[in-house]
């Protein structure tokens, strides 16, 4: 896993949830942001093929067309098979992010990432991404507690 100044991006795994949470804490460009990506996917291998991600987008800019499209067409299908199953993201944004969040752009975003076996749900309350993962995983039989 590349190290990341920590700064700009920090990555946890909570065992005890069984969630593997990646926060940005600044902006980052194309190339650094696709490399906190690919440390998560590094990471969600190493504790059991984690399938449940915490994305805090809340200190960097939803994700431009360059990065979704990154996301979209080399990103998205490795993950799946890298993993065992489908990828269950809760991204936590801010106020300030909800038209993105909410734009037509994004909709077909996520509506791709599902073909894929990716399913992204933006948040605004962190407590509420947990308890959304933790259904993901009870309906997935695989959940922690």
């Amino acid at each position: 896993m590349p190290p990341f100044p920590a700064a700009t991006f920090s990555l946890e795994y909570r065992s005890d949830l069984g969630i593997l949470i990646g926060r940005w804490l600044q902006a980052l460009p194309p190339p650094e942001l696709q490399g906190t990506y690919q440390a998560m996917l590094a990471a969600a291998k190493v504790h059991n093929n984690c399938r449940f991600w915490l994305l805090d987008l809340r200190r960097r800019p939803l994700a431009g067309p360059n990065l979704n499209e990154w996301f979209r067409d080399q990103f998205s299908p490795q993950i799946s098979a890298a993993l065992d199953g489908p990828l269950f993201i809760a991204y936590l944004a801010g106020p300030h992010q909800r038209a993105a969040a909410e734009s037509a752009e994004m909709e077909l975003h996520l509506r791709h990432a599902a073909s894929l076996d990716s399913y992204p749900l933006f948040f605004d309350d962190e407590a509420a991404a947990v308890t959304w993962l933790q259904d993901q995983q009870e309906r997935a039989g695989v959940r922690v507690a």
